[in-house]
């Protein structure tokens, strides 16, 4: 299986300059030094205490140097394997990978056109997709199970019907920590062995703070489990710019990357090395109607620099495309699918997902999947640009 999407990529592509990208990451330790981060676990509150974080009540202020100390220990690299223990996927500067969203409410039917929820049978059929399609790396759920045995544990049927139909990598949510405890343990008896399962991790978990500059209790006890595990772990945010940050685009940035350097520091803590995938989702909050668009210049144009300012700090970065605002799969669809993908793909991020939601993020669409597969086998060709050597310039040829 390739491990390695894009080397060597001529098209150049910056959405900041280095003096913006490096007061943008000023903001965010001023952010964590100043106004702090709200932190619900006793537990980590006194780690970050400990550490020389000053705290009042739940607020924790987080100090530029440990920051930085974390950032030393962060992994620079994060290798990811499929479900054979083949390397699939290598998360580092330069290369780039593509995969579904997970948990839509709702699905659009392709044989009905209907919206409606899903089943375990749809669940399976998007990880075969995913597993058939050659441009997709990696394998989110696309759909939230409706028809689970038990609801309050959906998660585990949830992965493991994805397990089942895809070897592919894959990127999980979890309910709780008992929930990811028990994905963890299928993974390894799949690896048979906790050991194994450190060397060749198969799915990587995904998690978010709530915005603006919160930690949960649910989330923090997921991170524990998963830094103690060798998890590799999206700890990501999701600002909604005039919702849950500032409407402004760079200060939506600068709370962004507060908010998962935070993450960062607290995984640290908790073990260092702990592989942690930076970045962010950050989203434009449409004025007219409240929903946080998928498909805006704006949404792509944050990502980007995201990726940059992650970069920055020398972390993996998960990012977003292949998804749309529109309700059905057609032009609009398309167009701000190929939109996005091509704006993800030039960023560099690592982890690119959300390929197949429509309707910002309510509905999954098997459709969209395959056709972005096809945008995205074209906007890895583009940005692979053109070599220039005395080969290529054929002067022989020409003759």
């Amino acid at each position: 299986m390739k491990t390695n999407s894009v080397k060597d990529q001529t098209v150049q592509f910056k959405v900041l300059s280095d003096s913006q990208i490096e007061e943008i990451a000023s903001t965010a330790y001023e952010i964590l030094e100043r106004i702090g981060i709200q932190v619900n676990d006793d537990e980590i509150i006194k780690l970050l205490k400990d550490a020389g974080c000053m705290v009042r009540d739940k607020v924790v202020f987080i100090p530029s140097f440990l920051v930085n100390e974390c950032l030393v220990t962060s992994p620079k690299k994060i290798t990811v394997s499929n479900r054979e223990g083949e390397t699939a996927m290598v998360l580092e500067k330069g290369r780039i990978y593509f995969g579904t969203g997970s948990e839509c409410p709702f699905i659009l039917d392709s044989h009905t056109g209907s919206r409606r929820a899903w089943t375990t049978k749809d669940i399976e059929n998007a990880a075969k997709i995913s597993d058939y399609l050659d441009n997709i790396d990696f394998h989110m759920s696309l759909g939230l199970l409706s028809d689970a045995k038990n609801n309050m544990k959906y998660d585990r049927y949830q992965f493991a019907t994805m397990l089942r139909n895809t070897a592919k990598p894959l990127v999980s949510t979890a309910v709780d920590a008992a929930g990811l405890e028990d994905m963890h343990n299928m993974c390894v008896i799949l690896t048979e062995g906790e050991d194994n399962y450190r060397i060749k991790p198969n799915f990587v978990l995904y998690i978010e703070t709530i915005s603006p500059l919160i930690h949960s209790k649910e989330v923090l006890g997921k991170i524990k489990f998963a830094a103690k595990k060798g998890i590799p772990t999206i700890y990501t945010n999701a600002v909604n710019a005039g919702a849950t940050g500032p409407v402004t685009l760079a200060g939506t940035i600068a709370q962004g990357a507060a908010e998962y350097l935070s993450g960062m520091v607290i995984a640290q803590l908790i073990k260092k090395g702990a592989p942690i995938i930076g970045g962010g989702t950050l989203f434009a909050m449409d004025m007219a109607t409240g929903v946080a668009s998928y498909g805006s210049t704006e949404n792509y144009l944050m990502d980007a620099a995201m990726t940059e300012v992650s970069n920055y700090f020398g972390l993996p970065v998960f990012s977003l495309a292949g998804c749309s605002s529109s309700k059905i799969f057609d032009a609009q669809a398309a167009l701000e699918s190929m939109f996005g993908t091509l704006s993800a793909a030039l960023s560099g991020a690592n982890l690119i997902h959300d390929i197949g939601y429509l309707e910002d993020g309510l509905c999954g669409c098997f459709e969209q999947v395959v056709l972005t597969d096809e945008i995205i086998g074209m906007t890895k060709r583009y940005i692979s640009g053109i070599k220039v050597n005395a080969n290529t310039l054929a002067i022989d040829i020409i003759e």
